[in-house]
This record gives structure tokens, C-alpha cells and sequence, in this order.
């Protein structure tokens, strides 16, 4: 009769499931990190822009905490100066991304962003 080798139980308690979590943990954190179901952002329409004082406070109030009171980046990336286009900040304000969320904001106050956003951006 056979003796089992030592320290097989162990091993097949401790590493499988260990190596088993590895395997399992990188697949999932790849596949999340390729977003293969995310649809491609998309703007909700034309761009139109409002005024551009009026956007300065709605983007100190609403944008200001990610992207700098004066646009300069933080959490966010820097804005002022940045080459983007309105139509790309537009896409980004309604599609979202990353930590930002979708629509933070709509309708009027969104206009006079963007027209504060073309002041600011490189052109």
C-alpha cells in the first residue's frame, strides 16, 4: 500500500483554491477593463452654445471639484488649454466616463459650459 506524499492535503486546500482565485480574478479584471459591452459614446445632439459667464459658475459649482476651479485638472484632467474639441466635451459631458458620471449636466446650464469650455480649451 501506498503512502500519500507529505503535505498533499494542504496543498490541495490552500494553493488550488489560491491558484484557482488568481486565474479566476485576472480574467474578470481583464474583461472589465476591455469593456467589451459598453456602447461607444455618443452626444445627444448638436452643440449649441450659451454664455460663457453664465458657464464659468454653473463649471465652478458642478466640474470645478474634479477638474480645478480654474479648469487646471485634479481628480479630472486638465481642461484649460487641453486640445479638445466642444463637440468631444459635449459627447464627454453626456456619455460620461471613467468616474464621470453621464449628464451631470443638461439642457441650458450645459450650453453655457460648453461655451465657457471654448474659451478655455486650445484651439
Amino acid at each position: 500500500m501506498s503512502t500519500p506524499e507529505p503535505g498533499w492535503p494542504l496543498r490541495r486546500i490552500v494553493l488550488l483554491p489560491a491558484v484557482l482565485f488568481v486565474i479566476v480574478s485576472a480574467s474578470v479584471f481583464t474583461l472589465a477593463k476591455l469593456h467589451l459591452a459598453k456602447p461607444p459614446a455618443t452626444s445627444s445632439g448638436p452643440v449649441t452654445l450659451g454664455d460663457p459667464k453664465r458657464g464659468q459658475i454653473v463649471f465652478k459649482q458642478t466640474c470645478g471639484g474634479c477638474h480645478g476651479m480654474s479648469a487646471q485638472g485634479g481628480v479630472g484632467p486638465r481642461l484649460a488649454g487641453a486640445r479638445i474639441t466642444v463637440d468631444d466635451a459635449k459627447t464627454q459631458i453626456d456619455s460620461g466616463g471613467g468616474i464621470m458620471p453621464a449628464r451631470l449636466v443638461t439642457g441650458p446650464p450645459e450650453d453655457d459650459v460648453l461655451a465657457y469650455l471654448s474659451t478655455i480649451v486650445a484651439k
